[in-house]
């Protein structure tokens, strides 16, 4: 794949997944809907999306298998959204202004 077009799906990408841990935060879309989507962002193109991967680390839940979707789960979803949302707003906004991020 060209250079162009790989660096077009990772920014397409991680916008999505920036939107996704907005909608999750502000509570605008079901926690475990929002993780399935960020899940299957995290399988197409796990390179464009790193920080992601201590959301499918969680102890005792397999996003693509057995997945025990607790009051408890819901709020540790929502806290690794939050934290890791500054990453996805900080690169975007770099990008507008032409400097590269260093995540």
């Amino acid at each position: 794949m060209p250079v162009r077009k790989i660096e077009v799906r990772r920014k397409s990408t991680r916008k999505l997944v920036k939107e996704l841990l907005e909608q999750i935060v502000a509570g605008q879309i079901e926690v475990y809907v929002g993780y399935r989507r960020l899940y299957g962002q995290w399988c197409k193109n796990s390179a464009a999306v790193q920080e992601l991967r201590p959301m499918f680390r969680i102890p005792k839940n397999e996003p693509d298998g057995m997945l025990s979707v607790s009051e408890k789960f819901k709020e540790g979803i929502v806290s690794m959204a939050r934290e890791l949302l500054p990453y996805f707003l900080d690169e975007l906004a770099s990008e507008r202004f032409g400097k590269k991020s260093n995540v």
